[in-house]
């Protein structure tokens, strides 16, 4: 969970083996993928402290180190496929500025279009492509650039290990340099990316009805069928799957915001079966700062709702006042645990969708199907984006049922709610064992009293 949280805040990595997928935190087997991986010594070590019941900082900066190893190994075999391709030797310096940006170019190619790699053997078929990848990725050019400024920096910040005989120009026809590149890229290039994630998002927000963290399943199609752009055409199915749709009202269903964003449909580099570049998960940043502020696995409910109320997002103010269903939640959350909130639980990751709807994704629950990408979905179901037709049906249909559908005022407690609790770790229950002397007493009467005031609030 802290590996997973730390790549994919700081690197916008989705590492197989530590993202849940579907399952439990703890389940064995979302873990295979990094067993198989990592090297036997490694494994060895983690074996000894999990022996000793409790993994340290330094035993976890090891495992994030050698994760990260992992990664760049990746990213250096796309590297020398892209030498091989034009046919070049990694143990002899390019020949000219030519080959340099043409091994660049298809490297980019490689892990930005993952499918061009079955073409490796075609050299002349890959640079025919060059002018076609704007097309096929709209990022593309942007990227370049965006890699032109990398080398300038990478030459600027090694400046002084230099050969004052070589012509700074060159510095990148050695494959060392070419690999530190390619490292620097796999890097920093999810930071970079995350621009593009913000527009979708802003995109996003310009369909939302209410600032609800929802679009209407018909609005999210619309932009496509006006012929404005084509980011949001993915078929229900598709968008289930990825726990980006939100079906309680089959007649209109709608799509969640966040959890189509950080979809892996979004994902970049998704050629390997062991990481790939994502958005950004914004509310990670909001539940790192939670944790700063508290410092425990647990909290006072009153303590929770004054460090939140100061917490603002990109589409939340702050200071601001926590609406009263949003305390009486929270509440209930304490009243499950003796009085406190774990801070790494469904039920308070819930309740953090509903405070930052458009940041925070809504979690669904362990044992459902792992989210998928498009390649996937359609080797097993077929395409991952609806038809015009499909389209036209749900647009019909959300047209006939607008006026006896559509809530004039929608309030917070009537929106997705669940009391199916899932901890991290056990460790919070411990911790919670230890403080429920101090917890509140009569808890089964108290939630009992929560739950009536809730309902009465949604009427």
């Amino acid at each position: 969970y802290a590996l997973h949280r730390y790549f994919a805040m700081h690197r916008g990595w989705h590492i197989r083996g530590l993202a849940p997928d579907g399952e439990k935190w703890n389940a064995s087997s979302s873990t295979a993928m990094l067993k198989s991986k990592m090297p036997t010594f490694i494994l060895e070590l983690l074996e000894e402290s999990v022996g000793r019941r409790h993994i340290g900082l330094g035993e976890l900066a090891v495992l994030a180190a050698t994760v990260e190893d992992l990664v760049h190994g990746d990213t250096i075999e796309l590297l020398r496929m892209a030498y091989g391709t034009h046919g070049l030797s990694v143990h002899e310096p390019l020949a000219s500025i030519e080959q340099e940006q043409l091994v660049i170019k298809t490297y980019l190619l490689y892990f930005l279009l993952p499918w061009t790699q079955e073409a490796q053997d075609n050299a002349t078929e890959i640079v025919e492509f060059f002018p076609e990848a704007p097309a096929a990725y709209p990022g593309w050019d942007d990227t370049v650039l965006w890699v032109e400024d990398l080398k300038e920096s990478i030459k600027y910040q090694n400046r002084g290990e230099h050969n004052p005989f070589e012509h700074r120009d060159e510095y990148f026809r050695h494959f060392a340099s070419m690999a530190h590149l390619a490292e620097t890229i796999i890097d920093k290039i999810g930071m970079f990316q995350d621009i593009e994630c913000r527009m979708i998002k802003n995109l996003l927000l310009d369909l939302e009805e209410r600032n609800d963290g929802r679009v209407l399943l018909t609005k999210f199609w619309g932009p496509y069928m006006k012929d404005e752009h084509y980011y949001f055409t993915e078929t229900p199915a598709f968008l289930k799957n990825l726990g980006a749709l939100d079906d309680a009202d089959p007649l209109r269903p709608s799509v969640i915001v966040p959890n189509i964003i950080y979809a892996r449909s979004n994902c970049l580099a998704t050629s390997s079966s062991f990481h790939s570049v994502c958005c950004v998960d914004q509310c990670n940043v909001l539940m790192e700062t939670l944790e700063r502020n508290v410092a425990h696995g647990v909290a006072r409910p009153g303590l929770i709702a004054e460090l939140v109320a100061a917490l603002p997002s990109d589409t939340v103010a702050a200071p601001r006042n926590l609406s009263g269903s949003l305390r009486r939640k929270l509440d209930m959350i304490a009243a499950r645990h003796s009085g406190h909130v774990p801070l790494h639980g469904r039920m308070f990751a819930l309740w953090m969708h509903h405070a930052f709807p458009n940041e925070c994704p809504f979690p669904h629950a362990s044992g459902t199907e792992a989210p998928m990408t498009h390649d996937e979905w359609s080797e097993r179901f077929g395409d991952s984006l609806a038809t015009d037709e499909e389209m036209r049906r749900y647009m019909v249909l959300d047209n006939s049922t607008t006026d006896v559908a559509k809530p004039q005022e929608v309030h917070e407690d009537v929106i997705m709610w669940s009391e199916e609790e899932e901890l991290v770790t056990q460790l919070d229950m411990e911790e919670l064992s230890s403080l429920g002397q101090e917890g509140y007493q009569g808890t089964p009467a108290l939630l009992s009293l929560l739950r009536l005031v809730a309902m009465a609030a949604a009427g």
